[in-house]
């Protein structure tokens, strides 16, 4: 999202002319780390990270419209849009300990904990100021070493209570390159005449593709939530494996696909048997899943088939080897 100088690129997409190639790193990212797992389970955190982009977004194009260029509160998420969208954090009677807590706003407070250590949010105190104890909120969390389990150790959603009444919000960050990512997946491809690429003003046209078409911010929350699973085991880490040892068949190999047999071989050792047909079926219907298209070998007696596999999903694995490698240098 940045160039070597650390100032965030110009939307659109189009390296040459100072964009961010989505293609090195971020599309592969999706492609390796979106995983089929009960949509119910991950409800909460997709909403929560759909509200916090849909806002943005929304504020963004007011900014691009309108002689007043501020972004303000309508950009972020206050306490009570968490209470319309999640419910009440107690139960009726509850105590603010664990017994009367809601889990889904355990979960939220969790997400939202790592995403103002990692930079991804900020909190603000009213409608354009950042929160005073923003710094302390964020050393609490690191300190204390571990995800919140009691309304006392909700220090965000406890900050945002007590604003209530000034417009206190926490939104995403643009130290972390999220409004630059919003233009790309939302805005205006390249190509269209009068329109700049990644300017929310001029939305993409019914059918378009975007320059950056993938739901990065879902596959985001979707990879917070799992690591963070109520009694610690992570969802969808049996699909991990197998998508590495189907991409290091491949990368050990022709480069392109394997052989059918050994794709299924791949789901049984691993428990996942009966998961090898839905990866196919997911494939064609989810955008941020890998690709996996199955060809028949010409020629072939008796009848032999490959799965051919996704190259974005390839060039994840690539990059995740490339990183081990410099690890272990290291």
């Amino acid at each position: 999202m940045f160039d070597d100088s650390g100032r965030t690129r110009v939307p659109g997409g189009l390296v040459d002319e100072g964009g961010v190639d989505y293609g090195k790193y971020l599309i592969p990212w999706c492609k390796g780390n979106s995983v089929s797992v009960d949509q119910t389970t991950l409800r909460h955190p997709r909403d929560l990270m759909s509200m916090l982009v849909e806002n943005y977004r929304s504020d963004i194009y007011r900014c691009d419209s309108s002689p007043r260029k501020r972004l303000d509160h309508t950009c972020g998420v206050t306490f009570d849009d968490l209470v319309r969208m999640f419910g009440k954090p107690l139960g009726r009677g509850g105590r603010r300990g664990v017994g009367g807590l809601s889990f889904d706003w355990v979960r939220l407070e969790r997400i939202l904990g790592q995403m103002l250590v990692f930079g991804d949010i900020a909190i603000f105190s009213n409608s354009n100021t950042l929160h005073p104890r923003q710094n302390n909120i964020a050393e609490a969390i690191r300190t204390r070493g571990s995800l919140a389990n009691s309304w006392d150790e909700m220090d965000i959603c406890r900050a945002l209570e007590k604003r209530r009444d000034t417009l206190g919000h926490i939104r995403l960050s643009r130290k972390k390159g999220w409004e630059l990512y919003i233009r790309d997946h939302y805005g205006a491809p390249s190509g269209i005449d009068g329109l700049i690429p990644g300017n929310m003003v001029g939305l993409a046209p019914t059918r378009r593709a975007s320059t950056m078409p993938y739901p990065l911010h879902l596959v985001y929350a979707e990879t917070m939530a799992r690591a963070m699973s109520r009694d610690g085991n992570v969802w969808g880490k049996n699909q991990s494996v197998i998508r590495r040892e189907i991409s290091d068949a491949v990368i050990d190999g022709n480069g392109s696909s394997l052989p059918l047999d050994d794709f299924y071989l791949i789901h049984s050792r691993n428990g996942a048997s009966h998961m090898a047909d839905h990866t196919f079926q997911r494939s064609i219907g989810d955008l941020s899943s890998a690709r996996y298209e199955l060809k028949e070998v010409p020629n072939s007696d008796p009848k032999a088939w490959v799965v051919k596999i996704d190259p974005e999903l390839i060039r994840w694995r690539e990059n995740r080897r490339e990183r081990d490698r410099m690890r272990d240098a290291q």
